[in-house]
Order: C-alpha cells, then structure tokens, then sequence
C-alpha cells in the first residue's frame, strides 16, 4: 500500500457500532463553525467601523447612509446566529458530557476525549498515553465497536485485588 492509498483511506466514511462517536465529533464541527461566525463578525464590525469613518470624514466618527444601515442589518443578522449556534453548542456540550461520564475509566475517559472530541491523531495519543500499537487498536476497536460509551469494555492495565 502506497502513500497515496493510505490518505484515501481517511478520506471516506468511518462506519462505526457505537452511537455516541458521531455526538462527541459533531463538537469539533460547532466549534469550528462558531469560530467562523465569529471572524465573520469581526470583519463586519471593521467594515461598518470604516464606513461611519468614511462618511464622517473623522476617526470613529458617525454618519449616515445606506451602507451603513445594511453593515449594521448584517451585523445582527450574524449576531443572531452567533446566539443560535451558541445554544446549538450547549446542547452538545451537554450530551458529551453525559457520554463522556457514563464511560467507567478514566483511562478510556481520556482516550475517548483525545480522539473523538478534539482530534488528536493516533501517533499523538499514543505518545502521550504511552500506548503501544496494538493496545491503541484494541481500545479503538473496543470503542467503535460497543453499541454506547457506557458498553465499552476496556482492560485496565492495572488492576488491584
């Protein structure tokens, strides 16, 4: 298998048993997309800044005029779904957290997190968690597979009798 093969791999869909890891990803995507409303705003707000500017002819002055009122039109309009996005948002924080907590270990608690709530490559997580190979594809095969977070039956390294 070639490089070539290996990113096409990635780039189709993951088909997975458990129902909870489409709830915990879909964060990402949120977060991303409020971040992008957000530099919408910002670039709004200079606009009409440069606009009232320009009307007025004095720094942080106001004017009138139709472009004006259609920047500031716009404005609210992004604002407005700022707010929608933002609840949309809570939910989901909401939910990843009940999923989140219903996962017995706190070791597969943070696996679970690293990879499907913010994304961090396999490489990385093993690094970090200090994992070998195989035993991160055991906990991923053991996530992907159960029905929900709460079924996931992972072997604790340590276990005290």
């Amino acid at each position: 298998m070639n490089q070539g093969e290996k990113e096409q791999d990635y780039e189709g869909s993951i088909v997975v048993k458990n129902r909870d890891i489409p709830v915990l990803a879909n964060l990402k995507y949120i977060m991303v997309e409020i971040q992008n409303i957000e530099e919408r705003r910002l670039w709004e707000y200079t606009r009409v800044t440069n606009i009232t500017q320009h009307l007025s002819g004095m720094p942080h002055g106001s004017g009138n005029g139709q472009k004006t009122e259609d920047a500031i039109i716009r404005m609210m309009d992004i604002e407005q779904e700022h707010a929608q996005k933002c609840q949309e948002y809570v939910s989901q924080i909401k939910a990843a957290k009940r999923i989140i907590n219903s996962i017995q270990t706190q070791s597969m608690r943070t696996f679970v997190n690293m990879r499907y709530v913010m994304g961090i490559s396999d490489v990385e997580i093993r690094r970090q968690i200090g994992m070998s190979k195989r035993g991160f594809y055991r906990a991923r095969d053991a996530v992907e597979t159960a029905p929900s977070m709460a079924d996931v039956r992972w072997p604790e390294k340590y276990i005290l009798q």
